[in-house]
């Protein structure tokens, strides 16, 4: 078999995060990975306004440009990302980030009056 005719792409993505689960760390920060940032093109939104359903223990997440937690993006091409802190947000609802801190799959939805949402169901020890 020859191999003259066959085409290759050349991998890049070297030190990159393929992830796509927002992650939330124990000093009260929620961070969106590279490949989550692009694939919601997340490039024209600055704040993020953050919902909550203490019952089912659900935070819905909605990037937009009027209100919210500032939205900090970081890295330049295929490895733009963001995060953003939000203290108050867990101070508010009782919520200890240590309990919370994790990565999760978000599920989008469209709620009206707010438009997308991505919820995570957030682990919490009681």
């Amino acid at each position: 078999m020859t191999y003259d005719n066959i085409e290759f792409e050349k991998f890049s993505g070297y030190r990159s995060k393929v992830s796509r689960k927002i992650s939330i760390t124990k000093s009260f920060t929620f961070g969106i990975p590279p490949a989550f940032f692009k694939e919601n093109d997340l490039e024209n939104f600055k704040f993020v306004a953050l919902f909550y359903n203490k019952n089912e223990g659900i935070i819905g997440i909605n990037f937009n440009n009027q209100d919210g937690f500032k939205l900090s993006k970081y890295n330049e091409g295929e490895k733009r990302a963001a995060s953003f802190p939000a203290r108050s947000f867990f101070q508010t609802y009782g919520l200890n980030p240590v309990d919370c801190k994790g990565r999760y799959t978000p599920e989008k939805i469209t709620k009206e009056g707010i438009g997308d949402l991505y919820l995570i169901k957030i682990k919490k020890e009681e």
